[in-house]
């Protein structure tokens, strides 16, 4: 046997070792697939699961797949969910004269909105591109893709619905509030209440006043939307 024909043999020989020594990525695909149907698309609405690192030392390299979800999740809280959260208790103004004094403040949480949505349209363009560069075989590929349209997909489209539906509702009040402030000589302000003598002005207040209340009933409604697809209700 010639020295180059021995090299040869020695060298698929061990290449031989080490691929029978390596791990079992048959075993890798079931542990995931497994997580993927009882701890992710068993569960209604959007409920992340976080296993720890030890849960997912079963997963091998397909831990790094869910990541691109879990790090969606992670931004989407950090730049959208909890900004929006505190918008929504702190900035609507609990009285007339609140909306009128805080006019400049509503107005600029409402410019605010923007840059929620580019945060958003931020974190999906990066998990999506993470997506894309994966390289799934045939079994995991469909369950993946159903996990992230329901914990991605799903709650992303829930958010940028909700987006235009808080611009109409804080522009609403910010057109009733600068009614009121040109106005403030024909207006007799006692709390909730107003005292309008002038008829005209009366029922521009009220029509005003009507369409904050079907733009905060449209909130309401959006609100209620999101609940549903995040509990799965």
């Amino acid at each position: 046997m010639s020295v180059w024909f021995k090299r040869l043999f020695a060298g698929l020989f061990v290449g031989l070792v080490l691929t029978a020594c390596s791990p079992d990525d048959s075993e890798q695909r079931k542990a995931f697939i497994t997580f993927l149907q009882n701890d992710v698309l068993a569960k209604p609405g959007v409920q992340l699961s976080r296993p720890n690192a030890e849960q997912q030392k079963p997963f091998g390299d397909y831990a790094a797949q869910y990541a691109i979800i879990t790090r969606f999740h992670e931004s989407m809280d950090a730049s959208v969910a909890k900004p929006m959260q505190q918008v929504l208790a702190n900035a609507l103004p609990r009285s007339i004269e609140d909306a009128v004094n805080r006019k400049a403040d509503i107005a600029a949480v409402r410019a605010g909105f923007g840059k929620l949505r580019e945060a958003l349209d931020t974190a999906v363009a990066t998990a999506d591109k993470e997506r894309a560069a994966l390289k799934q075989p045939e079994d995991v590929a469909p369950l993946y893709a159903t996990a992230y349209a329901k914990l991605v997909t799903a709650p992303a489209t829930t958010f940028r619905d909700i987006f235009p539906v808080l611009d109409d509702a804080f522009g609403s009040v910010l057109a009733f509030a600068d009614l009121i402030d040109k106005n403030r000589a024909g207006i007799k302000l006692s709390g909730s209440q107003m005292e309008i003598p002038n008829p005209q002005l009366r029922n521009q207040v009220q029509a005003t006043l009507n369409a904050m209340a079907g733009k905060q009933q449209a909130l309401i409604a959006a609100q209620q939307k999101m609940q549903s697809v995040m509990l799965g209700r």
